[in-house]
Formats: C-alpha cells, structure tokens, sequence
C-alpha cells in the first residue's frame, strides 16, 4: 500500500505531461491498485483483531466482501480507460512527452513483480483471499505496466509512421483486458465464498480420515457440514455415544 501510495503522484505527473492514453490507462490500474490494497489493509486488521464473542465465526467474510468491492471497483475503471481508449481511436494523435512515464511505469513493473511474489508466499501460508487477491492486483500491475512501458518506447521512437499511433490506444486495451480478467477472477471467487460453499474435497478426505482412525470412538455419525469464512474453515460434525 504505501509503495503503491508513494508511486502514484509520481503517475499522475506523467499523465499530465503526456498525451498517451495507455499511462493514462495506468494510472487509473494504479488508483484501482491503491484503493483495493487500502481495503485489503483494513479488512484485515479489522478480521483478524475481532471479538469472537458476538462474532462466533470471525469476521472472515468481510475479506470476501472486500474482494467483490474491489472487483466493483474496477469495473467503473474498466468504462472510464475504454472511453478513453476508443476516443484515441477515433482521433489518433503521436505521443509525445512520455520520457518521465517511461521511468514511471519501469519502477512500477519491478516493485508490482517483487510485491507479487511476497504477496503469493503470504497467501499460500494463511490461505486469505484478500492476500490472493492482492497478488493478483501486483501480478496484473506489473504486466499492464510493462505493456504500456514497451508500447510508448515504440511510439515514441517512430512516431513517424502513421500507424505507429493506434499502438498507445492499443495497449490500453490490454491493459483492460488484464483488469476484466481480475474482475472475474475476483467476482467468482468472493460470491462463491458468501454464498457458504463447503471446503474442498482434500479438505472433506482429511475430515474422514480423521472419523476413520477414532471409528471405534463413537456410535453414530450424522451430518458433516463445512464452509469457508475468508482465509478460515469450519466444520460442523453431529456423533452419537452411547448414554
């Protein structure tokens, strides 16, 4: 959050001195960045320092509820870089003026790929969602940022060529099609998770394995019923014993 914070006047100082429609497609991918890594922040300080006493469950959800906000999010951004994108279409103009963004979107692509792999580690150790999602916020960043890095060294470079122009509004749109991507990755997941899906089938075979192994324990087993809460999961067993 705070490299992504210091990073972004920074973005907005290249979008004003050029005239690229992709840097401007990054910065809005960077408010989007700062934003959905703010809410991560909060979520999570607020789930995990929760009162279990009126919340019996944890506030786990609220990390789902989070991405699917996220995910909203992006998708006003989405409309706002497509509009933008089709009128450079439209109109062609060369860029020019890119040489602070160029340096800009370079610092972006190697702190996003280094704040990705921190963020992986960390969501494979607590298996949170909001910590999944944010890798992928790093992952999509780093990549739209190097579209966008690689296609204004070209326009500039041989802004000559008629043709040469369509490329900056070319290069938005992939750096749109990344961030649909993200939204559906994240829709799919945060409604999945707030609608009580059961755990996964390794997780219901290690459930059993364990019933299995104290069969002789108890004398009726009845329903088995799990669900996931964020990063969390519970598991609700019904055994019978003898009086």
């Amino acid at each position: 959050m705070i490299f992504v914070a210091c990073l972004f006047p920074f973005y907005i100082l290249a979008a004003t001195l050029t005239n690229s429609a992709a840097i401007l497609t990054d910065l809005l991918a960077t408010s989007f960045d700062l934003t959905a890594l703010t809410a991560c922040w909060l979520v999570l300080r607020l789930a995990h320092n929760a009162n279990s006493g009126k919340y019996a469950y944890g506030l786990g959800k609220l990390e789902n509820l989070a991405e699917l906000m996220i995910a909203v999010l992006q998708c006003i951004l989405v409309v706002i870089a497509g509009s933008r994108a089709i009128s450079r279409i439209l109109y062609p103009e060369a860029v020019s003026g890119a040489a602070f963004g160029l340096v800009v979107t370079a610092a972006a692509v190697i702190g996003n790929l280094v704040l990705n792999r921190k963020a992986m580690r960390m969501s494979r150790e607590t298996r949170s969602p909001v910590l999944a999602a944010q890798a992928r916020v790093h992952l999509v960043s780093a990549i739209s940022s190097a579209s966008v890095f690689v296609v204004t060294v070209i326009t500039s470079l041989f802004d000559g060529i008629s043709w040469i122009a369509y490329l900056d509004p070319a290069a938005s749109f992939v750096v749109i099609g990344f961030m649909v991507y993200n939204i559906w990755a994240m829709l799919s997941n945060s409604v999945s998770s707030l609608l009580d899906q059961a755990i996964g089938e390794a997780g219901q075979l290690r459930i059993l394995r364990v019933l299995t192994a104290h069969f002789d324990e108890f004398d009726e087993l009845g329903d088995i019923r799990t669900r996931q809460l964020g990063g969390k999961m519970s598991v609700e067993l019904h055994l019978g014993f003898e009086s």
